[in-house]
């Protein structure tokens, strides 16, 4: 009993110490080196074929999470939401991790969706508590007097949405910071140049390479630049893989309602 219990937790204790070290890569150095996938992904399916030798798991639910891994890396990565190593992490939790050993709180639980849908759901969610801190900083900043849109022309839902997602900051702190990304370029009009805003960059973006242009025309970042402060998605996805063993956060609203109220006033 001890040993079939090591074997359904190895995989949910591996896959979270993967995505951690991923996560500290990533968030250092803005990369993650294939060594890490090269090192998770072999021992990860090797896992996972243990798993179905011991009757731990269905060949069903193996392939329709690895399917849906995939499948949803693909499209994250075409259109640019997800980086390299943000697809890989998604595909290796999917091949490694097709359900979880136990729940803690089946009431939370969701077992109509593949665990990796849930995991990406669940960070998702989770993610949505950084666009509201930058928003706070910058009423901070606009309480003090700072404009946030100064040289920059902007419609009113543009500014809404920079509210939410961008700071100013000098062409230095960008060029230093491994967690900015540039929310603006640099168009020509009429032969001279202005600053235009950039409505999505894709994770792999050659960063450097639009810094420098930036550069080129510092003269019009002389009270800053608008970037988005940005923190890996592999960080979200590992709290949400964390928090996986308490149920899909999108249904837990109708669970509390449906199970939990009940149970406590009706015993």
């Amino acid at each position: 009993m001890q040993l079939l219990t090591m074997m359904m937790w190895t995989p949910f204790i591996f896959a979270l110490s993967i995505l951690v070290c991923a996560s500290v890569f990533d968030f250092r150095a803005r990369e993650v080196s294939n060594l890490v996938w090269l090192f998770a992904y072999p021992i990860g399916c090797t896992m996972t074929l243990l798993g179905l030798v011991f009757n731990l798991l269905e060949v069903g639910t193996v392939l329709v999470s690895l399917v849906a891994s995939l499948i949803l890396g693909f499209v994250l990565l075409c259109t640019g939401f997800y980086g390299g190593a943000d697809v890989k992490a998604l595909v290796f939790v999917g091949l490694t991790l097709p359900t979880l050993p136990i729940t803690f709180n089946p009431a939370l639980n969701v077992p109509a969706l593949p665990l990796v849908l849930v995991i990406f759901c669940n960070s998702a969610l989770l993610s949505l508590i950084w666009p509201l801190s930058i928003f706070i900083l910058n009423l901070k900043d606009f309480l003090k007097g700072n404009s946030l849109f100064e040289g920059i022309k902007l419609s009113i839902c543009e500014k809404i949405l920079l509210l939410f997602t961008t700071r100013r900051i000098s062409l230095e702190v960008l060029e230093r910071g491994l967690r900015y990304f540039p929310a603006e370029t640099v168009v020509f009009q009429e032969d001279k140049p202005t600053r235009k805003l950039l409505h999505l960059m894709k994770a792999e973006t050659n960063l450097t390479k639009h810094q420098t242009k930036l550069k080129e025309h510092q003269e019009l970042y002389k009270t800053g630049v608008l970037a988005s402060p940005t923190i890996p998605t592999l960080v979200f996805f590992m709290a949400a893989l964390v928090g996986a063993p308490f149920g899909n956060l999108i249904f837990s609203y109708n669970a509390f309602r449906n199970h939990i109220m009940p149970w406590l006033f009706c015993g």
